[in-house]
């Protein structure tokens, strides 16, 4: 492990010279995938800066909604199989109708929706800022 640069500093360098010095150099299917290489390099580094924290959290929301006690992990492999195994267990009470009316409703959706937009701040932070952006924009303006 160095100090300086970061494996995300690095990332982000390699990255940003796909973009600059490779892409407008190239053309068709080449420069589509030195693209996808670039948008790669972006997601491992977000990954790497964002992960821990966003799975801790998950797996909080997911204990919480499931009735279990808030495990105590602390590598990054253990929180993901947590989070996996929940995430079945809530897959299985969705598909059980468990999830169908009443306030439990509210909950999942909103464990699920805050999961999905983790993982959206991770591969596709834009996306994420447009639905949010329309989200907002549908809402109805309070008078002032």
């Amino acid at each position: 492990m160095q100090d300086r640069p970061t494996s995300v500093e690095l990332l982000e360098a390699a990255a940003d010279f796909v973009d600059r010095e490779l892409v407008p150099t190239i053309e068709g299917a080449r420069q589509f995938q030195a693209r996808v290489v670039a948008n790669v390099m972006r997601i491992v580094a977000r990954e790497i800066k964002m992960e821990d924290p966003l799975v801790r959290s998950e797996v909080r929301a997911l204990a919480r909604l499931l009735g279990h006690d808030a495990p105590h992990l602390h590598s990054l492999d253990d929180l993901r199989a947590a989070a996996a195994s929940m995430g079945e267990e809530l897959t299985t009470k969705i598909r059980a109708g468990e999830a169908d009316g009443g306030g439990w409703r509210g909950e999942v959706l909103a464990v699920v929706r805050q999961s999905v937009e983790d993982k959206l701040r991770i591969a596709n932070p834009r996306y994420l800022e447009s639905d949010i952006a329309i989200r907002n924009a549908a809402k109805p303006q309070k008078e002032i």
